[in-house]
């Protein structure tokens, strides 16, 4: 690039990185992130607990007291705890209906020219639920899953998104030149929110598939699972990033070229 070229281009724009030190960023990962993802993998059976007691506390005002029960389930050290309640599965004419929704919508989608990304979307999210229709259609009777099953895959895997959390943030922020203090804000903040996103999803993923029908058991997972969380992590983490740059853009101490 050309010296003339580098000269109209803001410091915190294209073409530009900020210098740090890997030994800094080792020691704040040693002692901020890593310490949070330990705390989840030694009490996760405590964090688990609680969890559903707060669940169940929710539920019980939508369920009879009785039917809703907090039971253990192993996991790789000790037991995990989940919610157990009884399973919806949809009727013949439920899931006849549900199919020719998805039919017509999946007919009808594409031909919407606005808001592609959205409208792609929509379509995968109307496809799995298609896809399930059809399978309780006509093969309910192999259907090989009670909401308990569920129930277990959801805690198991939120524990894993629990872990990671402080990982996958350590790993973004910990490297920008904020201050230590809003680092460790910004983890924290992500780390509870995310116990809290976890926590209302499993309540209402539970009334969903306890109250209405086990056939979009395939959505809550595959559209609004594991994959939602990636959501607000970029979020908390871009608004961290963007006042980060919005405060230091002026520094040229912090900015050197990237070649």
């Amino acid at each position: 690039m050309s010296k003339a070229a580098k000269s109209v281009i803001l410091y915190h724009r294209s073409y530009r990185k900020i210098s740090g030190s890997a030994g800094l960023f080792f020691l704040q990962f040693l002692f901020i992130a890593l310490p949070l993802s330990l705390i989840i993998a030694l009490f996760y059976p405590e964090i688990t607990l609680f969890v559903c007691r707060i669940a169940k506390a929710a539920l019980s005002t939508c369920f009879p007291v009785d039917a809703v029960k907090i039971i253990a389930a192993p996991y790789v050290i000790g037991e995990i705890s989940i919610i157990h309640l009884p399973s919806q599965f949809p009727s013949v004419l439920n899931s006849l209906i549900n199919a020719i929704v998805c039919l017509i919508l999946l007919v009808c989608l594409p031909k919407i020219e606005m808001a592609k990304p959205i409208v792609t979307f929509c379509m995968v999210v109307v496809f799995i639920n298609f896809v399930s229709s059809l399978f309780f259609l006509f093969f309910a009777y192999r259907f090989p899953y009670e909401l308990a099953d569920y129930s277990v895959l959801y805690m198991k895997q939120q524990i894993g998104i629990w872990f990671f959390v402080p990982v996958i943030m350590g790993f973004a922020m910990l490297p920008l030149p904020s201050t230590l203090l809003s680092k460790s804000i910004t983890m924290l903040i992500t780390v509870f929110y995310s116990l809290l996103f976890g926590t209302v999803r499993y309540v209402v993923f539970l009334f969903i598939l306890s109250k209405v029908s086990m056939l979009y058991m395939a959505i809550l997972f595959f559209v609004f699972g594991p994959l939602v969380d990636f959501i607000y992590i970029v979020g908390i983490y871009s608004i961290h990033a963007m006042r980060l740059a919005e405060k230091i853009k002026g520094d040229f101490g912090f900015w050197k070229w990237s070649y």
